[in-house]
């Protein structure tokens, strides 16, 4: 810090002519330890920032992989709705003729027509929750193309290492950072009990009639005392840090092994799901094919064709929807423990 004085008796209309120029400089003293500590502290933040970039990163594959998820599970709903559709377009077709033909009833070829209609319904409202969720993947990504969800198999996983190491999660690393960052603060606070000294150099310069001397050169030393006013609220501060951020890393700890559980039995509760999902969709696909088959024969009512036919496309749907789920759980699974799928 640079000081300078001016004094001069000229102003006040005095004739003694006294004038005093005064200057001086002086630095600051680190106390002891505490240049380490702020370098300690300073190298935490970093650590810190880093941390808080593998977390975002973690946040945004998240949100992508469940905005893939659901973008895949709408774009199987509308393939799905439109092959029912194709259908029962045919369907719709040939009982048209009949009923023009008089070979069927009205009742018939109403409800025909009423089933078609609800069909296209679900796939235009399905069309446009697609739109909807490509928007947002757009927005996150720039592109508003959905990933390849199901390409992925499960052989990606053969060579992998997905047990879980705690440490390597970005969340815990970001806990740890945190903490470590409140235990290099409070060695700040410790160290720093008083406002830091300091030391310089002054000189003076006096011009005055018949002046003895004119200038004079010194030693400048400032010390502080200590405060109990002001450091007992900043240590209890930092202690209040460090409690916080003992806290948040336990807790940490607790979230991520409770989240790779989940997604680990979500893992597995899928594929068995999948498997069950799939063996009761070719099943009822058959029923609906075969009771086709008997309506066109005069064996079966149109009514319970249609009820045949609806219950294949929930059982598709059922099976679409599970294997979309068998797949992002593979995938958060091999985010959690991480591994690049």
């Amino acid at each position: 810090m640079i000081t300078g004085e001016y004094l001069d008796d000229h102003f006040i209309g005095s004739k003694v002519g006294y004038t005093t120029y005064q200057g001086g400089i002086n630095f600051p003293l680190w106390l002891p330890g505490q240049s380490r500590a702020l370098s300690n502290e300073a190298l935490g933040n970093q650590a810190v920032a880093e941390a808080r970039a593998q977390v975002q990163k973690l946040v945004t594959a998240v949100r992508i992989v469940t905005l893939t998820s659901q973008a895949t599970l709408q774009r199987e709903t509308v393939r799905n709705l439109r092959h029912a559709d194709v259908l029962l377009g045919n369907i719709a077709h040939v009982t048209a003729v009949a009923y023009q033909n008089g070979e069927v009833s009205g009742s018939d070829n109403d409800a025909i027509i009423a089933e078609k209609e609800e069909l296209e319904g679900k796939i235009s409202d399905a069309s446009q929750s697609l739109e909807s969720i490509q928007s947002d993947i757009q927005a996150l990504t720039g592109s508003d193309e959905i990933p390849d969800l199901l390409s992925l198999s499960g052989h990606i996983l053969e060579g992998r290492n997905m047990a879980l190491d705690i440490e390597k999660d970005p969340r815990v690393r970001l806990a740890e950072a945190v903490r470590k960052l409140s235990k290099a603060s409070y060695a700040v606070v410790r160290h720093s009990q008083i406002p830091n000294p300091r030391i310089g150099v002054m000189v003076s310069r006096q011009e005055q009639y018949e002046s003895p001397w004119d200038t004079q050169v010194g030693v400048q030393l400032q010390i502080p005392l200590p405060s109990s006013a002001r450091n007992t609220p900043r240590e209890m501060k930092a202690v209040r840090a460090m409690a916080a951020a003992d806290r948040d890393t336990i807790l940490a700890r607790r979230k991520v092994q409770t989240e790779y559980r989940q997604i680990h039995t979500r893992f597995r509760s899928s594929l068995i799901t999948l498997q069950h999902s799939k063996a009761t969709n070719a099943a009822l696909q058959k029923r609906a094919d075969n009771l086709e088959k008997a309506w066109k024969m005069g064996e079966a009512p149109i009514i319970e064709y249609l009820r045949a036919r609806r219950s294949a496309l929930e059982a598709q749907q059922r099976a679409s929807q599970a294997n979309v789920v068998w797949h992002t759980a593979m995938i958060r699974m091999m985010l959690l423990t991480g591994e690049t799928p």
